[in-house]
């Protein structure tokens, strides 16, 4: 009987820890977020709300936020929405395969300064790694492969010294596929970086064509404007 007692406590604590996970998994899974994105960054990583299906193997992230490096202020990165779809049998091995991520309203807010901007910074110190992980422990632990990763309907901010005003462009839709394939797999601080690097380099892309643009535009303005005073004398062309 002593020993039929101690099972039925020990399978009662094993339920009632069953129970707590699964009763709080998205709260679980929001703290871990932020705390693994936070030492991958450096910066502070928060989340607003996270909602998993077990079943469908599939969670939904609402307005995930990155914070800017030391030295900028304000979020690099803020986005709205996040949909994503695991291969459920990839989830006991050591490489988690997510069949797709899809991030709708996004946006990046790229500060310039003299010595670089704050998305390179946050590409810096992915590189560096967490600030826990030590030689004999990397590489080490759950790795990542991620088949397909949207991002649609994202925008960007650029302030930089040679601006008036913060400048606003509209980013295509971004795909990337086979993210950590190459290699079987890339730990989280890896994988964010080749996610990170083209959307970012797109940006900041999409940031100098549409200056080239102003810039055209300007000078076309101010061409047209010495043509139309060659032709009324001076005076301005009636509306």
């Amino acid at each position: 009987m002593k020993k039929l007692s101690i099972v039925v406590a020990v399978l009662a604590i094993i339920g009632g820890l069953v129970y707590y996970i699964a009763a709080n998994l998205d709260s679980i899974v929001a703290g871990l977020i932020e705390e693994h994105g936070s030492a991958a960054t450096r910066t502070p990583v928060r989340v607003a709300g996270v909602s998993t299906k077990l079943g469908e193997a599939s969670a939904g992230i609402s307005r995930l936020t990155v914070g800017n490096p030391e030295g900028f202020a304000g979020n690099a990165i803020e986005m709205n929405a996040f949909a994503i779809k695991l291969d459920a049998a990839s989830l006991t091995s050591d490489v988690i395969v997510i069949d797709e991520i899809v991030v709708d309203g996004a946006r990046l807010n790229v500060i310039q300064q003299a010595n670089g901007n704050n998305l390179q910074q946050l590409i810096r110190n992915l590189d560096k790694g967490s600030p826990a992980d030590t030689d004999e422990d990397a590489g080490e632990g759950k790795k990542l492969i991620i088949k397909r990763f949207v991002l649609s309907g994202a925008g960007a901010s650029l302030t930089a010294p040679d601006f008036d005003e913060v400048r606003e462009v509209t980013l295509p839709t971004i795909t990337l596929r086979n993210i950590g394939q190459s290699t079987n797999g890339a730990v989280g601080a890896e994988v964010a970086r080749q996610v990170l690097e083209p959307v970012f380099e797109e940006a900041l892309e999409s940031a100098a064509v549409q200056a080239l643009k102003d810039k055209a535009n300007e000078a076309l303005d101010d061409a047209k404007d010495k043509v139309l005073e060659g032709i009324f004398g001076g005076e301005k062309k009636p509306e």
